[in-house]
């Protein structure tokens, strides 16, 4: 079934890749900074009885007029109303790096003020240490335009490396970068949850090695349940070695569904 055209505009907040109303669990993509993660649109082919659904933060794709937003608490306020009220069914969230930290922190809200929180049933956090703890890297708002570009060409899937070097492109989403960067560096408290928390890492990775990875650990009570996989690509693993990151995927529904 084809992607819907109108669904931008019915759910600003979310995009369904393939709409399956008999689904029996929906699966919300939290994309990292500065992409709408349009490589995610496929990949609910081998998975009949999920509804995948990406994220679209404001300022990008469908939302390319709005405003970027630079706190995380304006980003739970509008999750809150922008898609607490669509989530009908047992959900999983998946979040990349910034993705990972807006995921979490949506969590925690549902959590907190019991919305929704008995539909949630597993985090699948990706590509970034856990958010009560300093990323290791270098934040984007304190690289000048020449450093982040590299930095994006390194740690990009190979095969989309080119695109970075368009002087057009970069200067229309390097303000995205940088805000979205804000939001991603925000610490958030060291505060478990009472929700299992799978982790993918990229083992090309510099500074969010296996290890730093292991440190979500420290934000779910349900250590029994928790663990990392390491994937052989960079930052943007999940693209790069897309088949091997699906088929884990898989592999870890099935324990819990």
């Amino acid at each position: 079934m084809a992607m819907s055209s109108n669904l931008g505009k019915n759910h600003p907040w979310f995009e369904i890749c393939h709409s399956r109303p008999t689904s029996k669990y929906q699966v919300f993509i939290f994309p990292s900074a500065g992409t709408a993660g349009p490589y995610y649109r496929d990949w609910d082919k081998d998975f009949p009885e999920y509804e995948f659904s990406i994220i679209v933060y404001p300022g990008r794709a469908t939302r390319f007029g709005d405003k970027v937003i630079t706190d995380i608490k304006e980003y739970i306020n509008q999750l809150n109303t922008g898609l607490l009220p669509f989530i009908t069914k047992p959900c999983i969230f998946i979040g990349h790096s910034l993705g990972s930290v807006i995921s979490f922190a949506l969590a925690k809200h549902m959590i907190d003020t019991k919305n929704k929180n008995h539909l949630l049933k597993l985090l699948v956090e990706m590509g970034r240490g856990p958010p009560h703890l300093q990323d290791p890297d270098i934040p984007y708002e304190q690289m000048n335009d020449k450093q982040l570009i590299e930095h994006l060409k390194e740690i990009a899937d190979p095969s989309a490396r080119e695109i970075y070097n368009y002087p057009d492109y970069m200067q229309m989403i390097l303000p995205m970068l940088r805000g979205d960067s804000k939001v991603g560096n925000e610490l958030l408290e060291n505060l478990p949850i009472n929700l299992p928390i799978i982790v993918y890492g990229g083992e090309k990775e510099k500074n969010v090695d296996e290890e730093f990875l292991n440190r979500w650990k420290e934000l779910t009570t349900k250590h029994d349940l928790f663990y990392v996989r390491m994937f052989p690509g960079n930052h943007n693993f999940q693209s790069e070695c897309q088949t091997q990151v699906l088929q884990a995927l898989k592999q870890d529904l099935k324990q819990f569904f």
